[in-house]
C-alpha cells in the first residue's frame, strides 16, 4: 500500500511540475470561443427551362405567353397551413406531397388560385423574362408567385416565391 501511495504521489508531483512549467507559474487566460455566424437559408433560383433565350438578332425573346393560359394542377411537398376555424379556434393540417387546388391563368390577365387554405382571385402580368414570364400578383401569402416553365421538359410549370416556397403544376 505504501509503495501505491508513492507511485501516486510521485505522479501528481511529475503532473504538477510540468503545469507549472508551461504555465510560468502564471494562471492561463481562458480563450472565448467564437461560432461561426449563422447565416438565413437563401435557395438558389428554381430550375426552369430556358428555350432560345434569344431571338437572331440579339434581344431578349420571352416565352410563348399562351403556354400558360389554362387551368393546372398544383401541389407542394411537405405542406403544412392553419385554417381559422372562426369560434371554434384554428386547425393546422399537414400533408405530405400536398395537392392544392387548381391555379386557374385566364386569357384575361386574370387568376384563381386555392392553396394554403386561401382563396385568390387576382391579376396576372407579364414580366418580360424568359425564366419566369408570368407574375401572379398579390396571390397566396399576400406574394407575387412567379411562374416559368418546369425544367423536366415535359408540360409543367414552377411557381416561385423568389424566397424559399414553390410549386410544381401539371395540366389539369
Amino acid at each position: 500500500m505504501k509503495r501505491l501511495l508513492l507511485s501516486v504521489t510521485i505522479a501528481c508531483s511529475c503532473i504538477l511540475a510540468a503545469h507549472s512549467q508551461n504555465n510560468s507559474g502564471k494562471p492561463r487566460e481562458i480563450e472565448v470561443y467564437k461560432a461561426k455566424e449563422i447565416e438565413p437559408y437563401k435557395p438558389a433560383p428554381a430550375p426552369v427551362v430556358k428555350k432560345d433565350a434569344t431571338a437572331g438578332n440579339g434581344t431578349s425573346k420571352v416565352a410563348d405567353i399562351s403556354f400558360f393560359i389554362k387551368k393546372w394542377k398544383t401541389g407542394v411537398t411537405d405542406a403544412f397551413y392553419v385554417v381559422d376555424n372562426g369560434a371554434a379556434g384554428k386547425t393546422m393540417v399537414v400533408n405530405v406531397n400536398a395537392r392544392t387546388k387548381p391555379l386557374h391563368i385566364n386569357s384575361d390577365g386574370s387568376y384563381y388560385w386555392e392553396a394554403y387554405g386561401e382563396q385568390r382571385k387576382g391579376r396576372w402580368e407579364k414580366t418580360g423574362k424568359s425564366d419566369y414570364p408570368v407574375v401572379l400578383k398579390n396571390a397566396i401569402q399576400n406574394r407575387d408567385w412567379y411562374v416559368g416553365q418546369h425544367n423536366n421538359g415535359k408540360n409543367a410549370i414552377f411557381i416561385w416565391d423568389h424566397d424559399a416556397t414553390s410549386y410544381t403544376g401539371v395540366p389539369l
